[in-house]
């Protein structure tokens, strides 16, 4: 794995690949208990999600083909401003790294943040990513909040805390058609909602079938007209 050439604001040597992980864990405890949930829950199926296959049916394949990356950022005031700058160095980072449209597709992202206090933490990641999402999505990205006190529920199963990881993390992975059921929700703002769609049918319009691209567009013109 090569090192990015454009600086980030991540701490020197923590950035690695999934498979070289254990070697940080000593000076990152973080990576392995990130590993550790990722390899018992998230590559797995779950009885309450409604749907066979794993929690995310992504993450196994790109850990398969060593597209799974770890980093690190120290941080100071533990503020949303903080998450905002930290996490939104993200993007550049994962297309720094995925820099082919086939990498670009597969990989993933994680960061954690070793100095965050327990007390805190939750405002962290979920203030960053109210304040992140439309810009990772408008660049073709996603970008998902975890922690351990997470009420991020499955779609189908509000009972099931799926974002709920041992340790506050930003992970981050390409956009994908099935994003649609993430982005499209009656309780998003409709202002959200409309530039969400837009920037869905820019990225994968080309990937969509007729009839969903019909949808989305008649959604799109549904919000517009309800300004």
């Amino acid at each position: 794995m090569r090192p990015p050439a454009v600086r980030h604001p991540f701490e020197t040597g923590s950035l690695t690949d999934a498979a070289n992980a254990p070697a940080l864990y000593d000076r990152y405890p973080q990576y392995e208990r990130v590993l550790g949930w990722v390899h018992s829950f998230v590559t797995q199926p779950h009885a309450g999600l409604g749907r066979p296959g794993a929690v995310c049916p992504r993450l196994a394949p790109a850990l398969r083909l060593n597209l799974v990356r770890l980093v690190a950022a120290r941080t100071d005031t533990a503020s949303v401003d903080e998450a905002d700058e930290k996490g939104g160095a993200l993007a550049a980072l994962y297309e720094e790294l995925f820099d082919d449209a086939e990498s670009f597709r597969a990989g993933a992202l994680m960061a954690v943040f070793p100095d965050l206090p327990q007390e805190g933490a939750d405002a962290f990641i979920d203030g960053g990513h109210a304040r992140l999402r439309m810009s990772f999505v408008a660049r073709g990205l996603m970008i998902g909040e975890f922690h351990p006190h997470s009420a991020v529920t499955s779609v189908r199963n509000p009972a099931l805390p799926v974002m709920r990881c041992p340790v506050p993390m930003f992970a981050v992975r390409a956009l994908s058609r099935h994003d649609v059921i993430f982005l499209d929700r009656p309780q998003t703002p409709p202002a959200d909602r409309e530039q969400y769609l837009k920037h869905l049918l820019h990225h994968l319009g080309d990937q969509l079938p007729e009839r969903e691209k019909e949808r989305i567009r008649a959604g799109i013109t549904e919000l517009e007209g309800a300004k």
